[in-house]
């Protein structure tokens, strides 16, 4: 395979690897956590940093509640250096709170990803969001 094209796969598993973070959110299918992280992955939320794949899923399972959500991203800037790449994303939630409300959340996202027996997971994960129109992410 030439330079160009595993770097243009290289680009499109870590595409997938990011919707597959969200869609583990959106279905509530935490397990995924340890798929999606590697071993010593350092994910900040606003609740603090999560340390490895363990932390996440539990934090995932005793804080992320939605009636409904639909977690989307966008507009990426992927950089791979053999493997090793970075990734920042746009970030774009529509979501039903457990009490009704319903608002929807700007953000972004900057990752670091390390493939790890040959499949790309993220080692670093940061996000901030811009705006919740529901308030529920405050």
């Amino acid at each position: 395979m030439s330079d160009r094209a595993r770097e243009a796969l290289d680009r499109l598993e870590i595409h997938e690897l990011r919707a597959a973070y969200s869609r583990a959110i959106d279905h509530e299918n935490y397990e995924r956590a340890h798929d999606i992280f590697t071993e010593d992955a350092v994910v900040a939320y606003r609740a603090g940093d999560m340390h490895g794949p363990q932390e996440v899923y539990e934090y995932w399972r005793d804080n992320v509640e939605y009636e409904f959500s639909l977690h989307t991203v966008q507009m990426p800037e992927i950089a791979v250096d053999g493997d090793e790449a970075t990734g920042k994303w746009y970030m774009l939630v529509f979501y039903v709170a457990p009490d009704g409300s319903a608002g929807h959340v700007m953000g972004w996202y900057e990752d670091e990803y390390r493939r790890v027996d040959g499949e790309w997971k993220i080692a670093a994960m940061d996000m901030g969001i811009e705006h919740d129109t529901g308030g529920y992410h405050v």
